[in-house]
């Protein structure tokens, strides 16, 4: 590749992170959408060109976009795509297994966020634990005020079920400050799953040369990443147990943890046998179900021993 198309594919790719950054600044509904991807302009840029020449482009369009919102969003949301689309795009390039491209990419995207809540601390004075109490103690005022509204026009046992819901919500809200830690892992890592299968339909349009992703139905964890998770929780039990770190904290969020990344496993391991008696669309409506009725934590118990005894071998035999 010539020197000038690489200037003129930066360039091009510059302006798309442009245009996502102040979209998702001025656009209501949309700019959610275009946070969520921003940093595919960064992927694609990557596979395509240099990764020097995705830097320059993605501080280019930081520098341009702080112009157009505030210093603090251009940058911040340039940081987050660097942060994401770099590794990301990085990985996929060198035809890394999914698995690694998400672990990598992830990574960068728990950096970049962990960088853009310390700066929006920094600068606002806002902290992420007060934003989240904010928005709980909102609904709980909307919730009261609708409660005496209600009231007003006869309504019966509303303020018995207005307590209910602000025992619920502040559970919650105690809750979610607990695993808070394995929240931003947990949600760094679908942001950057969700970033990379996009990715991979839009290299496909592009006809750029990438490793496929394969078939959900068949993907596996290592064999260790049991025994090390296990090990974590008791672990975590042990170290919890000496009083140096509140173990209550330290069990909420490796148990959270455990439990996130082994309903993956089975759920594919549900989806593969789905698979051998269903069509692919019956199997992924049947499977979401599953997961919407609570049976999350069974098929994480489900995934964990998947990997273990690998299941699947035992259907292999049997077809």
């Amino acid at each position: 590749m010539n020197r000038t198309r690489e200037i003129t594919e930066a360039g091009l790719f510059a302006a798309i992170l442009v245009l996502f950054i102040v979209g998702s600044f001025y656009i209501p509904i949309l700019g959610n959408l275009m946070v969520f991807f921003l940093p595919l302009p960064i992927v694609i840029l990557t596979m395509k060109n240099k990764i020097v020449n995705a830097l320059i482009a993605a501080v280019i369009a930081g520098l341009i976009s702080s112009t157009l919102v505030t210093l603090v969003y251009g940058l911040s949301m340039a940081a987050v795509a660097i942060g994401v689309g770099l590794p990301l795009g990085w990985m996929m390039k060198k035809k890394q297994p999914a698995l690694n491209v998400v672990l990598i990419g992830g990574l960068g995207a728990l950096v970049a966020f962990f960088l853009f809540f310390l700066l929006l601390d920094l600068t606002t004075g806002v902290s992420i634990t007060e934003e989240i109490e904010r928005s709980f103690t909102m609904s709980m005022d909307f919730q009261e005020s609708f409660g005496k509204t209600m009231e007003s026009m006869g309504a019966e046992n509303v303020s018995e079920t207005f307590e209910q819901s602000k025992e619920t919500l502040e559970e919650m809200l105690y809750l979610m400050g607990l695993i808070l830690p394995s929240l931003l892992i947990v949600f760094s890592m679908f942001y950057t799953l969700i970033n990379m299968l996009m990715a991979h339909q839009i290299l496909k349009r592009m006809r750029i040369d990438h490793r496929p992703l394969g078939s959900f139905a068949d993907f596996t964890y290592p064999k260790h990443l049991a025994y090390g998770s296990a090990g974590m929780i008791v672990l975590a039990y042990l170290v919890g147990s000496t009083g140096f770190v509140d173990p209550v904290l330290l069990t909420a969020n490796f148990s959270y943890l455990f439990f996130m990344i082994f309903a993956v496993q089975g759920s594919a391991l549900i989806y593969y046998f789905m698979n051998k008696y269903f069509n692919k669309g019956l199997s992924r409506l049947m499977l979401a179900l599953i997961l919407f009725i609570g049976g999350f934590q069974y098929i994480a118990f489900i995934g964990f021993f998947d990997v273990i005894f690998n299941i699947r071998k035992f259907g292999k035999q049997a077809g």
